[in-house]
This record gives structure tokens, C-alpha cells and sequence, in this order.
């Protein structure tokens, strides 16, 4: 029986009773497979009327599972004479609140441009608008207030907490008896840290800090761990006692006193120094400064200090893009050697523009300059958070997007994150429901989604592979991991056949999804080369515990 294909571009398009082809659909229905078309189809208000009781009333899809169920019903209704092979490209609005993935590490990781060069490595498919929460090492720094920090937290707050201020800037401590006038919340006390220490410490560096307090009985100091995120410093959960370090950022003299002193030993890394005047740490770079090399580095520049003294030392380095990066160091015997006291964070994160963030967390001050009963926002008062960005962000461009954590009240209070654009005018909150779509296919008489994830190999994959097949496949696989592509020249010593590349993309897809169910099905894109450089693509499925070739 010949197939009868064709493809649909227009949405929405129906078959009636009174359609005068009834009687040649009919006749087209009694042949197998006699219809194959393809078509993109938009969820109208009508449609999800149909299934108010299961969607309690609202027009959207509460999850993907839930879009899975009914959707199939709704295209065996909507197009009842197409048959095997059939595609439907849906697209419906669907309840996407962001979700806080979890990671952790043993890496130490002392500032957010090393947890930026972390995750840029491991979790480098991770997309922009992605929230994580990392758990990981760090080292801690430690401060101490004195009498002088006390008064000029005093006077730079007087306006903000009148009674407070007047009392530390008198008696050098915080009053933590919360029925007097004078009392010092944890709030308050977070925010004299901003205003005395704000330009002191790197982005994600964590540092003890010490205060003297009165609390009427025989308490008289305390000390908050807090890390501090560009907007302020926040309160971590943990304990620790830090190291007091002495600050300490190169110079130009400094690099320039560096590049002479070892350009013999190290003559491209010390080149490229002084050229740019920042430390190349990509391991793969013939200009790589490893922390070996730093370390030597760092002893050259560095004052004589004394026995046990500690240094904090920042300096620019690249990595893709320049960064910052600070290690704090030992004076020990004639020599600075690594240092640090190692505490155990676990911190919120937002991927924004390709870089990893520290998100705005709305406060409870936030909340009470708002005038809220509550701190939290709700459905009839989130529009603020896009006027306070107005304030935050005075000078936002265009497109500017910023990441932001706060608390929400909807039957009972949760933790939100989300992420807001500015349009050039005004702040526009990203919302939990979203338009999407998703394909739909006609397999085995029945409406199945289709769950092909499409993939495109990144470096890391590449490195990967390559490890992989270095002994069975010694040419291709080194070749591929010099130059990031796979040779398919069929004529060339470095040729990756399409069993072989079905090897290798066994070994990613077990590595990277080996929780893949059974049928899962990937479209992987790479990049070959064929005397120029380019794209192919192949479509696998898992069958049997493996991936072969879905032709």
C-alpha cells in the first residue's frame, strides 16, 4: 500500500464530521500505516479546558509527566488517520519552577573565581540560569574588631539604627540583649561587617570574625563565620577559628620582578607574564604556571616576614578570562610555604552570562524596608523585587540579567530562585510557568513522547574520549584530542570509522548518563573534520544495556 506523507505548517488545524474528505479518510484508515505527517500544534485556552479537572482549572501543565499523560489522548483525538512514523511538535505551557541542584567536593576552593574555575571543568554543560548549592573547602581568614571598628560602624549606621550605633561607637561591643534599644541582631551586625569591611576581602572568601559583645552575663565575644558574596557578607553554619593573614596584591614590579627572576628557568610562562601581567593556569597552555611554579613565584616577591606569619596573597591570573586568585602562605624557616585553616562551606550559586555567581538573597531588612508583616514575598507583592533591582542595579544595561534567592508564601513559605532580565527599562522576573514544547510520536499504533535529548560533545567529552581509546586506538584517539575533532577521512591513519565512534560514544554516554534507561535515545553532534572542519550528527539508542545506532 503506497503512504500517503504530508507535512502541516499551520496550527490548530481540525477534522470535522461535515469535512467533505471524511469518506477518503475513511477509506485511507483501513490501510495500514496510511498516514504520516508532521506538524507543529500550540495548546490553545480551549484545549486545556478539556482537561480543567485534571489541570485544576489552570492553563498549564503542572509537570512534564503530567504533559505526557494527557497529551498523547489529545493527539489520538485531534488526528485519528495518521499512522506509524507520525510526528507532532507541541508546544503548551508548563509549570517550570527552577530547582537547587546539590554538588560537593573536597576541593579547597577559596574564592568564587576558583569555584568559578572549578565547575567551569566539572560541570561544564551546567546552562546559564542553572542554581547549585556547593559544598566544599575553603580557607578561613580571620579579623577581629577593635574599638576604632566599632565607632566607625557606629557613625556610618547612626541613621539607619539611632540607639544601636550610639551604644557600639560608646562602649566598643554589640548589645545582644534583644529587650533594649541597643540590641544588635545577627542582621545588623552582618551589615557594620559591610560597612567596615566590604573592600577588604575577595568575592567567596571566608573569614572568622571576632567582636566583643554585652549580653548582661559572662559572654563577652562572639564570632560569626561569614563569607562574603559582593552584596554583603552572609552567615555560614559553621564554626571555625581562622588565620590572621596580612593582605598582599602584586603589583606590576611585582611580575616584572618575577619575569626576570625566572625567565631562564621558565621561558614561556614567563614571557607570556610579562606580556599580559597574569598568571596562565590552564594546565593544557604552554604557558602554564602550576601552583609549584606560583609558589617559587610568590617567595621571590614576597617581604621576609616572621616566623609564623601568614600572608594573603591575590594576583590576576587567566584562565579563558582574567580572574583573580588568592593563596594564603606560611612564613616558615627563611620560606613562604602553603598555609591555611580549612573549613567546610556550603554556599548557594548561579550560572549568569557563563560565569558562575553568588545570587542577590533577599534579608529580612529587605523585607521590612518593603513593609512586609512578613519576610517573604507573595503573588500580590513580587513585582517589588523587580523595582528594588531598579536600585540595586542603577546602572544596568539591556539584557543584564541578575540571579536572585528569596523567600515565598504560597500556602506555606518557600525559598525561590529565579532570575530577572532588564529590558532597558525595567526588570522583568522570569516566571514559574513557561512555554515550551516537546515531539510526539506515532510508534507501535500508539502517541509516545519522544525522549531523543539532543547533545553536543564539549571538551571535556573530547579529553575523555580520548583517554579512553589512547592504547586500542593510538592515532585517532591522540588526534582527537589535539585537535578536538574527529578525523573522518577515510583514507587517513587517524579515521574514526562509525563502529569506532559508536564505541566511543558508548563510553561518554556510560559515563555521563549511566542511569540511562532503556530506550533512551541521544542525537549526538561533534565535530569532524573532512578536509575542513564541521558538525555531523548521530542518533543512538540504549537497547540492551547498550547504545547502538537508531537509524
Amino acid at each position: 500500500m503506497k503512504k500517503i506523507i504530508f507535512y502541516l505548517t499551520i496550527l490548530g488545524l481540525t477534522f470535522t464530521g461535515c469535512n467533505p474528505l471524511d469518506d477518503i479518510y475513511n477509506d485511507i484508515d483501513a490501510q495500514p500505516n496510511p498516514v504520516v505527517g508532521a506538524v507543529d500544534y500550540i495548546f490553545t485556552s480551549e484545549d486545556y479546558a478539556e482537561y480543567e479537572t485534571e489541570l485544576n482549572e489552570e492553563e498549564y501543565f503542572e509537570s512534564q509527566d503530567q504533559a505526557d499523560l494527557i497529551i498523547p489522548g489529545f493527539l489520538a483525538e485531534r488526528y485519528p488517520v495518521w499512522g506509524e512514523g507520525s510526528l507532532v511538535n507541541v508546544g503548551y505551557n508548563l509549570f517550570d519552577e527552577t530547582a537547587l541542584e546539590v554538588m560537593s567536593t573536597t576541593e579547597t576552593l577559596s574564592s568564587l573565581s576558583e569555584v568559578d574555575n572549578y565547575l567551569g571543568t566539572e560541570y561544564e554543560t551546567a546552562e546559564n540560569g542553572t542554581f547549585l548549592e556547593l559544598t566544599y573547602n575553603a580557607e578561613i581568614l580571620s579579623y577581629t574588631l577593635s574599638d576604632d571598628d566599632f565607632e566607625t560602624i557606629g557613625n556610618a549606621l547612626s541613621s539607619s539604627y539611632p540607639d544601636p550605633a550610639e551604644s557600639a561607637a560608646r562602649f566598643g561591643n554589640f548589645d545582644r540583649r534583644s529587650d533594649r534599644d541597643g540590641y544588635w541582631s545577627d542582621n545588623m551586625i552582618l551589615e557594620g561587617f559591610q560597612v567596615l569591611l566590604g573592600d577588604e576581602y575577595n568575592l567567596g572568601q571566608v573569614v572568622a570574625i571576632t567582636f566583643a559583645i554585652f549580653d548582661g552575663g559572662t559572654n563577652f565575644s562572639e564570632s560569626f563565620t561569614v563569607q562574603y558574596n559582593g552584596y554583603g557578607f552572609t552567615k555560614l553554619d559553621v564554626e571555625a577559628s581562622g588565620t590572621t593573614a596580612t593582605e598582599y596584591t602584586l603589583t606590576g614590579t611585582d611580575y616584572d620582578d618575577i619575569v626576570a627572576a625566572l625567565s631562564a628557568t621558565y621561558p614561556d610562562p614567563a614571557e607570556n607574564l610579562g606580556r599580559f601581567g597574569s598568571f596562565d593556569v590552564r594546565s593544557t597552555s604552554s604557558n602554564y604556571w602550576s601552583d609549584e611554579m606560583l609558589l617559587e613565584a610568590l617567595n621571590i616577591i614576597l617581604p621576609v616576614a616572621m616566623e609564623g606569619d601568614v600572608y594573603a596573597v591575590s594576583y590576576a591570573i587567566y584562565n579563558g578570562s582574567v580572574g583573580t586568585e588568592t593563596k594564603t602562605l606560611l612564613y616558615s624557616s627563611g620560606a613562604y610555604i602553603p598555609n591555611a585553616t580549612i573549613v567546610e562551606v556550603t554556599a548557594v550559586l548561579a550560572k549568569n552570562n557563563s560565569d558562575w555567581e553568588f545570587p542577590y538573597v533577599f534579608t529580612r531588612a529587605d523585607y521590612d524596608t518593603f513593609g512586609f508583616r512578613f519576610p517573604n514575598f507573595s503573588s500580590s507583592n513580587v513585582y517589588i523585587l523587580d523595582i528594588f533591582l531598579e536600585n540595586l542595579f542603577p546602572y544596568a544595561q539591556a539584557g543584564d540579567v541578575a540571579m536572585v534567592q528569596y523567600d515565598f508564601f504560597s500556602g506555606s513559605t518557600n525559598t525561590k530562585y529565579g532570575h530577572s532580565i532588564f529590558d532597558g527599562d525595567n526588570w522583568n522576573l522570569t516566571p514559574d510557568v513557561i512555554a515550551t514544547a516537546f515531539q510526539y510520536g506515532f510508534e507501535d499504533g500508539a502517541w509516545v513522547p519522544d525522549n531523543t535529548i539532543n547533545y553536543t560533545l564539549t571538551g571535556s567529552d573530547i579529553t575523555l574520549i580520548s583517554e579512553a581509546f589512547i592504547d586500542i586506538y593510538p592515532g585517532p584517539a591522540d588526534n582527537v584530542g589535539f585537535f578536538g575533532s574527529f578525523d573522518r577521512r577515510s583514507g587517513s591513519s587517524n579515521y574514526w570509522n562509525d563502529d569506532m565512534l559508536l564505541e566511543a560514544f558508548n563510553v561518554l554516554l556510560n559515563t555521563r548518563d549511566s542511569g540511562a534507561a532503556e530506550g533512551q535515545k541521544y542525537a549526538l553532534t561533534f565535530v569532524v573534520y573532512t578536509g575542513s572542519t564541521g558538525n555531523e550528527s548521530k542518533s543512538v539508542i540504549k537497547t540492551g544495556g547498550e547504545w547502538v545506532y537508531n537509524e
